[in-house]
């Protein structure tokens, strides 16, 4: 199955190993602390004003194809269940007709503890922390799969795993901002 998820065909041959962003995201600590990285912060945090919102599904909706078929689904939060995010409801925005909405497929059902607070981040404990319901609607599909911000990809990755190994043909790993440490 070929890609059709992007607008700029180029884009829709891209290395599906790579994790592809809609800009750099620096943390608020970082002296380089921008505009984009507090929008990219308030949809992480779910406190995002409606022209944050409106801002990242206008940008997306220019990057990503309208008229193709594809399901969107997200990475969730990491605490358990499928809690309200601000990626979510930007996805939610942007499944329309043939876009399938997908938000709720990828479920967390052990909450990871932060990195900084003795967390296991890595892909094993990711992939045991996460199940999929309603996996019918992936299966033989292109997956769009979102995350509001990427450091080190592990949860996309994790995703990407379960969707391919639940038979989705193609999983294009996307994320607002990647994480830039000076």
């Amino acid at each position: 199955m070929q890609c059709t998820i992007f607008r700029d065909s180029t884009k829709n041959n891209a290395d599906r190993n790579k994790i592809i962003s809609l800009g750099k995201y620096q943390p608020k600590y970082n002296p380089k602390f921008d505009s984009f990285s507090r929008s990219v912060l308030q949809i992480k945090h779910y406190n995002p004003s409606e022209s944050d919102i409106i801002y990242f599904v206008n940008e997306l909706r220019a990057i990503f194809s309208d008229t193709e078929k594809y399901v969107i689904c997200v990475i969730q939060k990491h605490i358990i269940g499928t809690a309200p995010s601000g990626i979510r409801t930007i996805a939610k925005r942007l499944c329309k007709t043939p876009i399938i909405d997908g938000t709720d497929v990828i479920v967390r059902v052990n909450e990871i503890p932060k990195k900084a607070l003795g967390g296991k981040r890595d892909l094993k404990s990711e992939i045991e922390s996460l199940t999929l319901k309603n996996e019918i609607i992936i299966k033989y599909q292109q997956v769009l799969l979102l995350d509001d911000v990427t450091t080190t990809g592990i949860s996309l990755r994790a995703g990407k795993y379960m969707l391919e190994n639940t038979g989705a043909k193609i999983v294009v790993m996307y994320a607002l901002g990647l994480t830039q440490f000076i």
